[in-house]
C-alpha cells in the first residue's frame, strides 16, 4: 500500500492541499451563486418560479366548479361539472370545498419537511425530487374513483408540491445580493401571482368542455416536461452545500465524510428548526399571523368568487370564471410594483437615517397596501351585495389582490433577509399558519356570506384586518431590529 509522505514532503503536500481547498472554497464562480453570470442565476429563479406556478395552479384550478358540484343544480350547462359529484359521491358544500382546502392543508405541512432538508441536501435534490412526487400524486387525483381517494391524493399533491413555495424565494435569496433581490423575488413568486387568475379560468373551461379529470392530467403532463428540463439545467444554489462539496474534493478533507449518526443528527436538527422558529421567534410569529390572514382572505375569495357571478349576476360558469382576471390583474400589479417600490423604500430610509441596509426598511412601503386592503374589501362586498354593474366589484377585488400581494412580497423579503442562511426554515415556519388559513377560511367562507351577505361578510373581514394588519407592520418597523438582534437564527 502506498504510504503517505512524511517530513518536508508532507508539509509541501499539506500546504498544497489546504491552499487548493481554499481556492475551491473562494472560487466565486462555483461556490457563491451571487457571483454567477446573470443568465445562470435567472435560469435558477425562473425554473423555480415555473415549478411554483404549476403547483399553485393545481390548488386553484378546481375553485370555479366547487359551488356547482355541491349544488345539484340541473342546468344542462353544468352537467359536466356535476359528473364529479356523481362519480365520486360528494354530497355537501363543505365536502366539495375540501377538494381545494385539503390541497392547501398539504401545503401547510410540506415545507416543514422539505424546506429544512434543502438546507442539508441542497435546493436541487429536494426541489426536483419533491416535484416528481407532486406530478405523480396530481395525476392520481384525476384517476380517483371515491371521495377518499380524491382527498388523499390532493393532500399528498399539496404536501409534495409545496416545496417550490418555499424554495423559489430561497433560491432568489441564494443567487442575488440584497440590493438586487427585489426584482428576483418578484419573479420567484410570479407563480403565486398568476395562478389565482389562470387556474380557475383553466379549470372552468376544461371542466365544462372536456372532463374534470383532464384538469389534473394536463398539469402533470406539463410538470413532467418542465421537470425533465430542470434535471439538466437547474443548478444547485445553496452556498454552504457548494462550499462543503468543494472541500470534499481535496484529500486533506477526507475527514469531512459524515457518519450515519452525524447525518441523522443533522436531519433531525434541520427538521425541528421550523418548529423552534415558529415557537420561539417573535418575528416569525408576527409574520405568520399577518400572512396567514391575508392568504386566508385570498382563498375565501377564490373559493366563492365564481358563485357570486352565477348566483347574483346570472352568468354561465365559463363567463364567471373570467372574473378571476381581475384578481390576476391586481396580483400582477402588486407583484411588479413591489419589485421596484420595496427596494426604493429601503434606499430612502438608508439615506434618511444614514445607515446601511436593514430589513425593516422594506416595511413602510407595505403600510399603504395594508390601509387600502380593507377599502377594497368594502368596495367589493357592498357593490356585490347591491348587484352593481359587474366591473365595480371586480375593481374592488383587484384592489384587494394588489394589496395582498404587496404585503406578501414585503414580508417575504423581510423574512428572507432576516434569516438568510435559514430562510427556507423561516419561510416553512411562516407557511404553517399561512396555509392553515388557506385551508380553513374557504370552509367557512360560503357560510359567512350566506349568513351576513357579501356586504357585511367582507366588512367583518376588513374590520379584523384593520385591527391586525397595520399595527403589526408598524410594530415590526420600529421594534423589529431590537427583536432580531437577540435571535441566534437571524443574520444580524
Amino acid at each position: 500500500m502506498l504510504e503517505p509522505p512524511s517530513g518536508p514532503l508532507a508539509d509541501i503536500c499539506h500546504n498544497f492541499i489546504i491552499n487548493d481547498s481554499e481556492e475551491l472554497v473562494n472560487d466565486t464562480t462555483s461556490t457563491n451563486p451571487q457571483n454567477w453570470p446573470n443568465k445562470k442565476k435567472w435560469v435558477a429563479v425562473a425554473l423555480a418560479a415555473l415549478y411554483q406556478f404549476l403547483a399553485t395552479i393545481a390548488a386553484t384550478m378546481s375553485s370555479p366548479a366547487l359551488p356547482y358540484i355541491a349544488s345539484g343544480g340541473d342546468d344542462e350547462k353544468l352537467q359536466e361539472i356535476l359528473i364529479l359529484k356523481s362519480d365520486l359521491g360528494f354530497a355537501t358544500t363543505i365536502q366539495m370545498q375540501m377538494i381545494l382546502s385539503i390541497f392547501v392543508l398539504g401545503y401547510a405541512f410540506g415545507p416543514l419537511f422539505f424546506g429544512p432538508l434543502s438546507e442539508v441536501y441542497g435546493r436541487y435534490t429536494i426541489l426536483q425530487g419533491s416535484n416528481w412526487l407532486f406530478i405523480i400524486f396530481n395525476f392520481a387525483s384525476g384517476l380517483s374513483q371515491t371521495p377518499t381517494q380524491m382527498l388523499l391524493f390532493r393532500f399528498m399533491a399539496g404536501f409534495t408540491g409545496s416545496t417550490s413555495s418555499v424554495l423559489a424565494s430561497s433560491i432568489a435569496s441564494d443567487c442575488f445580493q440584497v440590493s438586487e433581490m427585489g426584482p428576483a423575488l418578484a419573479v420567484s413568486v410570479l407563480g403565486i401571482v398568476l395562478s389565482p387568475a389562470l387556474g380557475p379560468i383553466y379549470g372552468g373551461f376544461l371542466v365544462q368542455n372536456i372532463s374534470w379529470r383532464w384538469i389534473f392530467w394536463i398539469v402533470s403532463i406539463f410538470g413532467t416536461a418542465f421537470n425533465i428540463i430542470g434535471t439538466f439545467i437547474l443548478p444547485e444554489t445553496y452556498r454552504p452545500l457548494l462550499e462543503t462539496r468543494a472541500r470534499k474534493l481535496t484529500l486533506a478533507n477526507d475527514s469531512l465524510t459524515e457518519t450515519p449518526q452525524h447525518i441523522l443528527s443533522t436531519l433531525v436538527t434541520a427538521i425541528i428548526r421550523p418548529f423552534i422558529m415558529l415557537g420561539l421567534q417573535p418575528i416569525v410569529q408576527a409574520i405568520a399571523l399577518i400572512m396567514g390572514f391575508v392568504y386566508g382572505v385570498l382563498f375565501i375569495v377564490l373559493s366563492t368568487f365564481s358563485a357570486l357571478y352565477v348566483k347574483k349576476y346570472d352568468q354561465t360558469t365559463q363567463i364567471s370564471s373570467l372574473h378571476y382576471i381581475a384578481i390576476g390583474v391586481g396580483l400582477l400589479i402588486g407583484n411588479r410594483a413591489s419589485g421596484f417600490l420595496l427596494p426604493a423604500s429601503s434606499r430612502y430610509f438608508q439615506k434618511r437615517y444614514d445607515t446601511g441596509q436593514k430589513p425593516e426598511y422594506y416595511l413602510p412601503a407595505a403600510i399603504p397596501a395594508a390601509i387600502f386592503l380593507p377599502i377594497g374589501l368594502f368596495l367589493y362586498g357592498w357593490m356585490a351585495e347591491l348587484t352593481v354593474f359587474w366591473i365595480v366589484p371586480d375593481i374592488g377585488i383587484a384592489i384587494v389582490a394588489l394589496c395582498i400581494n404587496f404585503t406578501f412580497q414585503a414580508l417575504t423579503m423581510y423574512t428572507v433577509e432576516v434569516y438568510r442562511t435559514y430562510s427556507a426554515s423561516a419561510l416553512a415556519a411562516v407557511g404553517v399558519l399561512r396555509f392553515l388559513a388557506g385551508f380553513s377560511f374557504p370552509l367557512f367562507g360560503p357560510g359567512l356570506y350566506e349568513k351576513f351577505g357579501y356586504g357585511w361578510g367582507n366588512s367583518t373581514i376588513a374590520f379584523v384586518w384593520i385591527v391586525l394588519g397595520v399595527p403589526a407592520l408598524i410594530i415590526l418597523f420600529f421594534y423589529g431590529e431590537r427583536i432580531r438582534t437577540a435571535s441566534s437564527y437571524a443574520s444580524g
